[in-house]
Order: structure tokens, then C-alpha cells, then sequence
């Protein structure tokens, strides 16, 4: 099938964006690329959220990864499990929250990627986030999800406001309205507990990335508070 990067992040490329957090991003796409030999004007190797998270990640810090497919977990174990205070674990991600929080930090950023293979993922992601918040009251959790039908995505929204949650922002982005058939028009994020002042230092990045994305009339992005900050 046709590569998927040219509409993705090749659209980034050879843009110099205004906004720091997505200079940052860039340079750390860059830099794994270059560093896996590629000397082309096009991308060739892209780093993966693991391999972002590592590379941004405090000396205090330490990340532990879930994958419950083997094949797919032992890959990641080559690319992660040599870095420093970073482990990988073969098992469901879900089962990790019951398993490690709360951390003995009593704080932790918690990303929850699932392949939504499945019809019941969005209620075991409710499930899971009702667990964690629990067990991790103030832990902050970061949801990514697709948007493909508009009606599975309130749904999904329905089925965790009947969490107990505390300040919770959906921030999505599509790159073409409803109208055109795109099968996967865009994705979003739901944070729990975000970073104070989240809003503002994400609001103009997502402008900007909403403009270089757009593949077709009606791409937009925006910010929907579940729960208001207080």
C-alpha cells in the first residue's frame, strides 16, 4: 500500500515551525533518522512514541513499557530495554495499571495506546482509567484515540464521564470534515489531570500542525473540557 508519512509527518519536514514544542519534536525526528544512517532529503526512519518519551525523559525519570504480542514486544525490547531506566514488560497494558500504580514516586505520566482491534476497547479504556485514578488519584493520564466515527467517539465520551473524574480536556484534530471519505479523518487525545496552563501552550501549536495536515475542506482542531480545571 502507498506509504502513509508524505500526509503525516513529511508534510513537517522541511517546515521550520513557529512553536517551540513542535521544533522539538521535529528535532528529535530528525536526529533518530540521521542517526540510523539516513543521508536522503526525505525521511526514512521515524522514532515511535517509546523512542520521543525516551529521549525527553530527566535524569530522575523512568519509564516502563507494556506490549502483550510477542513479536511486537521483543522488538521493542531491542529498541528500549538497553536504555537506562527503562524496562519492558511482555504483558496487556491494562493489566500493567493494576500491577505498578501506584508508583513509588506517587506520580506518573500514564499513556494508554491501545491497537483498537477490538469493539469493547473504548469500555475497557474506561474500565482501566477508572482503575487508575483509584489507585493514582492525581496521576496524569493521556488517552490517544482514532476518529473515525464521530458516534463512537461521544459514545466513548459518555461512557467515562460516568468516571468519577477530575479535570479531564479532549483535544482532537482532523485533517478533512465528515463529508469526505477518509476512513480515518483524525485522532485525539483525552488528558486527566493536565499540566497546568496545558490549553495555552498547546492551543497555537495545534493551529499551526491543523494547517499542514489538511488534506481535504474541513480539517479543523479544537479543545473540549469534560471536566472544567477549577
Amino acid at each position: 500500500r502507498a506509504p502513509e508519512w508524505p500526509d503525516g509527518v513529511g508534510r513537517l519536514w522541511n517546515h521550520m515551525p513557529e512553536l517551540e514544542i513542535t521544533r522539538d519534536y521535529l528535532k528529535i525526528v530528525r536526529d533518530y533518522d540521521a542517526e540510523r544512517g539516513n543521508t536522503e532529503a526525505t525521511p526514512r526512519f521515524y522514532p515511535g512514541s517509546p523512542q520521543i518519551v525516551g529521549r525527553m525523559m530527566r535524569e530522575q525519570d523512568r519509564m516502563l513499557l507494556s506490549e502483550r504480542q510477542t513479536d511486537e514486544c521483543d522488538e521493542l525490547d531491542i529498541a528500549m530495554g538497553r536504555q537506562p531506566r527503562c524496562s519492558v514488560q511482555a504483558r496487556d497494558g491494562f493489566g500493567s495499571l493494576r500491577a505498578t500504580l501506584p508508583p513509588p514516586e506517587k506520580r506518573a505520566l500514564v499513556l494508554i495506546d491501545p491497537p483498537f482491534e477490538s469493539p469493547d476497547e473504548f469500555k475497557a479504556i474506561a474500565k482501566a482509567l477508572k482503575d487508575g485514578l483509584r489507585r493514582l488519584p492525581r496521576g496524569v493520564f493521556a488517552i490517544w484515540y482514532p476518529i473515525t466515527q464521530r458516534a463512537r467517539v461521544n459514545g466513548f465520551f459518555r461512557e467515562i464521564q460516568g468516571v468519577d473524574l477530575p479535570p479531564t480536556v479532549a483535544v482532537e484534530l482532523t485533517i478533512a470534515g465528515e463529508d469526505v471519505e477518509i476512513k480515518m479523518r483524525g485522532c485525539g487525545l483525552l488528558i486527566v489531570n493536565p499540566p497546568w496552563q496545558f490549553e495555552e501552550e498547546v492551543a497555537s501549536d495545534l493551529n499551526e500542525l491543523t494547517e499542514r495536515l489538511a488534506q481535504a475542506p474541513g480539517g479543523s482542531s479544537h479543545f473540549d473540557w469534560l471536566v472544567p480545571e477549577q
